[in-house]
C-alpha cells in the first residue's frame, strides 16, 4: 500500500515538473507587402534568395546585404539550419517578392551575447 501511495506520488511531481517548460520564444512577423497573386507559398526544404537588414532593438542597423560585401542577396535552404532559427521560422510560408519585418527574439538569433547558438 505504501509502495502504491509512493509510486503515485512520484508520478504526480513528474507530472508537475515537465508542465513547468517555458514556453519558446516566437518570431514576430509583420507583413510589409504581399504580391497580388501567389502561386506557392515557401516551406522547409526550398532555396530562398533574400537581402536582408539587421537592427538592434534601438534601432541601430548592424548588418546589410544591400550596403555590405558584395550586395548581393544570400542564397539558404529553410528549415535545415543553414541561418538563425528565426529566418527558419519567419520565413516561411511567404510569397515571392513578398516583404516581411520579422521581430527575433535572441534565442532564435545569434544569443544574448551576439555570438551565436550552437545547433
Amino acid at each position: 500500500m505504501l509502495l502504491a501511495v509512493l509510486s503515485w506520488f512520484c508520478s504526480s511531481l513528474l507530472l508537475s515538473v515537465s508542465g513547468g517548460k517555458l514556453p519558446e520564444a516566437e518570431v514576430q512577423i509583420e507583413v510589409l507587402y504581399r504580391p497580388f497573386l501567389c502561386h506557392r507559398k515557401s516551406k522547409y526544404g526550398d532555396i530562398l534568395l533574400v537581402h536582408h537588414e539587421g537592427y538592434f532593438e534601438n534601432g541601430t542597423l548592424f548588418h546589410s546585404s544591400r550596403n555590405e560585401g558584395d550586395k548581393q542577396p544570400v542564397w539558404f535552404t529553410l528549415g535545415i539550419k543553414e541561418a538563425i532559427k528565426g529566418w527558419d521560422k519567419g520565413l516561411q510560408d511567404m510569397c515571392s517578392g513578398e516583404k516581411r519585418k520579422l521581430v527575433i527574439p535572441p534565442a532564435l538569433a545569434y544569443g544574448k551575447e551576439g555570438k551565436g547558438l550552437p545547433h
